[in-house]
């Protein structure tokens, strides 16, 4: 569903909490870590975020070489450290418009190298959505 949070089409996904979506904001990076099979996490990479409409979305910047790209894609699963919050979260292929994401890169981000490799394939093709999971401590 393009531009909302899906709830309850998946097992324990919920709406972002507006504390979870300041604390995105304010964060010009967070950190992202694929969950494991046995419920650990893999190491955690540091990456940019935008929302498109309700969509909270993050790309790899090595598409899908990326390690944590990989896992997440894998297991359907993240973690992600938004200023020292760890927040579970269901990773499934975004489906807002790629033109749509880039424009939101370059808006919270500006138009450096950087950037442009993140507007571009391999990264522009590793789009992910990032929904929450579970209870709110």
């Amino acid at each position: 569903m393009r531009g909302a949070d899906p709830v309850g089409d998946e097992a324990g996904v919920r709406a972002w909490e507006p504390d979870e979506r300041r604390a995105l904001d304010r964060a010009p990076l967070i950190r992202i870590a694929a969950a494991r099979s046995d419920g650990s996490v893999g190491r955690f990479a540091t990456i940019g975020h935008v929302r498109v409409g309700d969509a909270e979305l993050v790309r790899s910047l090595r598409g899908a070489d990326g390690a944590w790209y990989r896992g997440a894609l894998r297991s359907g699963r993240a973690e992600i450290d938004v200023g020292g919050r760890r927040i579970g979260v269901a990773v499934t292929p975004a489906s807002e418009p790629p033109g749509d994401v880039d424009a939101a890169f370059r808006a919270r981000y500006g138009d450096d190298a950087g950037v442009r490799a993140m507007i571009r394939p391999p990264a522009r093709d590793s789009t992910l959505l990032l929904r929450p999971l579970g209870v709110v401590d």
